[in-house]
């Protein structure tokens, strides 16, 4: 299919049409750059969430942005049915509306914590009581607090509402209208749960226009998609080791080891390890304690690894 630019109706004349091909299949879906530039947003919104809620429930939790997809009014409403706990929100001064939902064991995890419980045996699904409604409008609220502060380029305020029913859900927004549906994985107390934003994808466009508009003015550094190389190399993991080298046993000895077997080293008691981190020694190092963990405390640097990279280098 193809249709007529707008152009053609003001082209000079003897100037052919402008013929710009169209296929209707995508019409209305969510572009690759709408969907990046989202994505920066909320991966922002991740962090955030991250901080906000560790300090609020007090233990240790990760938000990390999974996916984001548009969905027509009745996929949304079929997605919407497992959900536990739905929080819709005000966003003033539009006319619009966002919707947090919760998944039940996420929801009766957070529950069990606010209350001082270990979090870790959350409740099977069931209804809300008064008390459960009452804990989680603080949390619903907080986590309105954070959309507000990562959509800050958008000026809204989110004005939470009172919890709904999942099969309520689609009546937040307009039959007419698609949504944009946001999905954190949440990890708490041992356990994973979704964290779900959706809104309207008119919403969603103007985000996406304000985003761009507020980087076009010099102010969009704090919604970069991830933070610096460097910073994000501080946080990879690597396999560290602490080693006694060249180590000899007998066969005879070998042959007598059973569980609770002393089993004696060709290494002086007062002789240091070393330690060797993927692979590659580095230090010479002795085992101690630091507080609950076991550590290595750094004596001399050997410096076998540079020779090592400077051998696979020739």
């Amino acid at each position: 299919m193809t249709r007529v630019s707008a152009k053609s109706n003001t082209r000079k004349p003897g100037t052919a049409p402008t013929i710009l091909p169209c296929n209707f299949r995508s019409a209305g879906r969510l572009s690759n750059e709408s969907a990046r530039t989202l994505t920066a947003v909320h991966e922002v919104l991740a962090r955030n969430l991250t901080n906000s809620l560790d300090v609020y429930l007090g233990t240790g939790l990760e938000v990390r942005l999974l996916d984001l997809e548009q969905l027509a009014m009745d996929e949304f409403k079929n997605k919407c049915m497992s959900a536990g706990y739905l929080l819709p929100c005000s966003a003033r001064p539009s006319t619009s509306a966002v919707l947090v939902e919760m998944d039940s064991n996420l929801m009766f995890t957070v529950i069990d914590l606010l209350l001082g419980g270990s979090g870790e045996h959350s409740e099977a699904a069931r209804e809300l009581t008064e008390i459960d409604e009452e804990i989680m409008e603080g949390v619903g609220s907080l986590i309105a607090g954070q959309i507000e502060r990562s959509w800050q380029p958008l000026d809204v305020v989110l004005e939470p509402g009172k919890c709904i029913k999942p099969n309520m859900a689609h009546r937040t927004f307009p039959a007419a209208e698609k949504v944009l549906r946001i999905h954190f994985d949440v990890t708490l107390a041992g356990m994973n749960g979704g964290l779900y934003i959706a809104f309207p994808a008119s919403l969603a466009s103007h985000l996406v226009r304000a985003h761009r508009s507020d980087q076009g003015n010099g102010r969009g550094a704090e919604y970069q998609s991830m933070p610096p190389l460097r910073q994000r190399i501080l946080e990879c993991n690597f396999s560290v080791s602490g080693e006694l080298p060249e180590l000899r046993v007998t066969v005879r000895d070998l042959a007598r080891i059973e569980e609770g077997t002393v089993l004696t080293l060709s290494a002086p008691a007062g002789s240091p390890g070393q330690l060797t981190l993927e692979g590659k020694t580095f230090y010479a190092a002795a085992p101690v304690g630091q507080g609950n963990h076991k550590a290595m405390q750094l004596l001399k640097a050997l410096h076998l690894g540079e020779d090592e990279d400077e051998g696979s280098e020739d």
